[in-house]
């Protein structure tokens, strides 16, 4: 298994970028075998293991994470089977996205110029397959490259929620419910839809807590 995290890693990350000089990972056995930790030795690399709730460590790829997630809620089907699909879509979709830190995209800051994207589609053709494939590809880009920066916005918003001040609701006013607390029937969590609604205020039950006008779903 060890053997086989390293292949995958030469075969797809350091062909294009090199060898890192560190390395955060979770705690599975492929990447803190023994075989893994005598090639970090080996090549110089450090082995930094990150564990459970402690953002500090790679606070980073959580965000990126929780990015993507959001991306994948807006596109998977109800059943969340197709999810697979729109990984490739979402990756360059995200290195092709200025970031709110750097004012930049990952693209730009790795290879200093931007890649072709979808722009320029738009000429009709005789073949139909060959006219909508890549019309299709443009428009999910659109759509992708929009949330992305929505999501990006939500995030920031999110980690700066705390200085900013409560909102005070009135009965009649429609609101959306976190779902975190909801048992759904769909597959999974992670995937499943983060707020429901809008559902009509009732009245204010506490500082901060309301009664909503909920269905009988």
């Amino acid at each position: 298994m060890a053997e086989g995290m390293a292949r995958i890693y030469r075969d797809h990350i350091f062909r294009l970028h090199g060898l890192p000089r560190k390395i955060i990972h979770d705690r599975r056995v492929q990447f803190n075998a023994k075989m893994m930790k005598e090639l970090y030795k080996l090549l110089h690399i450090e082995g930094n293991p990150s564990t459970v709730y402690h953002p500090q460590t790679d606070g980073q790829t959580e965000r990126v994470n929780q990015e993507l997630e959001q991306y994948l809620r807006l596109y998977v089907n109800h059943h969340q089977t197709d999810w697979v699909d729109w990984l490739v879509l979402a990756e360059f979709a995200y290195n092709n996205c200025e970031h709110l830190a750097t004012k930049l995209s990952p693209f730009f800051v790795n290879t200093r110029m931007h890649p072709l994207d979808f722009t320029g589609i738009g000429m009709a053709l005789s073949n139909l397959s060959a006219e909508e494939f890549p019309k299709h590809v443009k428009e999910v880009h659109e759509l992708a490259q929009g949330n992305l920066t929505q999501a990006n916005e939500d995030m920031k918003r999110f980690y700066n929620r705390h200085a900013g001040k409560s909102v005070n609701y009135e009965a009649g006013q429609k609101v959306f419910l976190d779902g975190r607390n909801i048992k759904m029937i769909r597959p999974m969590k992670k995937m499943d839809d983060k707020w429901f609604g809008p559902f009509e205020v009732v009245k204010k039950v506490g500082t901060s807590a309301y009664r909503l006008k909920l269905p009988k779903t």
